[in-house]
């Protein structure tokens, strides 16, 4: 890990600062840390090392891991350019480790902005909490129905899991041409793994586009 400056996205890409002015992008540009740059494999968050912050993604890409009850790794998520991470973090409740393993996937450059920043933010520019508010309200809906694949079968999970591991920046799924040949890398029958991609889809987990499989993060 090493502060550097490095080709990034703009700040008004996130979500949270895509309504303000440039005068008020000045602002938050001053409020956020310098540019911390990870090199491919380092860790930007993990159980004991995490800062109560969150994390701005400027560029490249990140692999979100967790463990299963015997400890082996299980992939979370991916995140991507315009992503952000540590909402879990952010406002200290006293833990003392964080909930997930965030790795770079390749060169990954990240802004910090911690507790009292975010708060000197809101107060300023109250469009900023009313965007962080949908935010989270929006995630805990979609983690509801992760819950609900993840605790569904383990064929679904299985599906799942290998949709996390297979997935481009775009979100694309890489899928075999066939569905025999993605059935017998999965180890299920044809009809297991369509009831399984069908429970993504209703769960709006996934998204079919054409032939291609599209992972909501």
């Amino acid at each position: 890990m090493n502060t550097e400056h490095t080709p990034s996205l703009s700040l008004n890409s996130f979500f949270l600062f895509s309504d303000l002015t440039t005068e008020e992008l000045t602002l938050v540009d001053e409020t956020l840390s310098p540019l911390t740059v990870y090199h491919k494999g380092e860790h930007l968050y993990d159980r004991h090392q995490f800062q109560n912050a969150l994390g701005f993604i400027l560029s490249g890409a990140v692999l979100v891991e967790s463990t299963d009850e015997q400890d082996r790794p299980l992939v979370m998520n991916h995140l991507r350019a315009g992503d952000i991470f540590g909402v879990a973090a952010l406002f200290d409740t006293g833990e003392s480790e964080y909930v997930t393993v965030l790795r770079a996937l390749d060169t990954v450059s990240v802004r910090y902005l911690t507790q009292e920043g975010i708060r000197f933010l809101f107060g300023q520019y109250p469009s900023v909490a009313q965007r962080y508010i949908e935010f989270l309200s929006g995630r805990i809906r979609f983690l509801n129905r992760k819950i609900a694949v993840l605790t569904g079968g383990s064929s679904v999970n299985r599906v799942y899991q290998y949709c996390l591991s297979h997935q481009c920046e775009d979100g694309t799924v890489l899928i075999p041409d066939s569905m025999t040949e993605l059935s017998r890398i999965l180890n299920m029958g044809r009809s297991s793994l369509y009831r399984s991609l069908d429970t993504l889809l209703a769960q709006n987990i996934l998204i079919k586009n054409g032939k291609q499989y599209i992972l909501q993060s």
